[in-house]
Formats: structure tokens, sequence, C-alpha cells
């Protein structure tokens, strides 16, 4: 899940090897894609590609969208997708967090993903990990 155009359905169909439309416009993402992953010391794992968070959405839209992302408060984790490359980034993080928290579902577990660093200049990949060692931003 994330802000819309953070690069979701492109990461989606990368990890999934899915077809799903990816686009550089809003709504490109209408209704959630599940797909089945084996993942490497974890299992069989559901991913999920989600319609994409938006500020200031009008307000007949806000019920529909809403209901879109219920199945998000059945996850045991969440990727929070964003794109590292634009400028209001931490205005990004905070209007997914808010929703989240309307939703119930801002106490899932959550992993940052910075997508689009390659459009950086000075951002090489890591991983930054909680006083726990647990992943939290990659």
């Amino acid at each position: 899940m994330g802000y819309t155009n953070a690069g979701k359905s492109t990461l989606f169909n990368r990890i999934t090897e899915a077809r799903v439309y990816a686009a550089d416009q809003l709504f490109a993402t209408l209704d959630p894609t599940l797909r089945r992953i084996d993942v490497a010391d974890v299992g069989e794992t559901v991913l999920a590609d989600t319609v994409g968070f938006i500020r200031h959405l009008p307000h007949d839209l806000v019920a529909a969208f809403k209901a879109t992302l219920q199945e998000t408060r059945q996850a045991t984790l969440l990727l929070h997708v964003i794109d590292a490359a634009d400028v209001r980034v931490q205005e990004n993080i905070e209007a997914v967090n808010t929703v989240l928290e309307e939703i119930d579902a801002h106490e899932i577990p959550t992993l940052l993903v910075m997508n689009k660093i390659d459009m950086l200049d000075d951002f090489e990949p890591r991983i930054d990990r909680d006083e726990e060692n647990k992943p939290i931003r990659v």
C-alpha cells in the first residue's frame, strides 16, 4: 500500500510476475489484486496490490476508497511503498498513516519500502533496522 504513483503496481508485478495495469496516473489501480508467492524462510505468502492513497479525495469517493482497503486490516505485515523521489515524501507518508488509523490498521507491523531511489542523486540502497534489529525501512 502507499500513496498514488509510488510504484506499488510496478513493484507488485516484479515480485509476483503478474501483469496488473501500472501507469503514471491517478487511479490506475481501482481494485485490489492478490497473488500467492513463495518467500524463502517464510513460505507461501499472499501479496496484495492496493488502490493508491490520495490527499483531498472528493467527499463522495471517500467511503468507496476506504472500502477497498478493508482487506488491509487482515494483513500480518504492510509494505508501505514510498516514492523516495517525490518532494512531498513526508506528507505522503503522513496521508497514508492517517488513513491507516481511520480504518484501524495502524497497529499492523509496517515495512517502509523506499521506491524510485534510482531517481535520486545521493541515496544508496540500504536496510534500516530498529533497536531489535528488525528491518523497518528498505
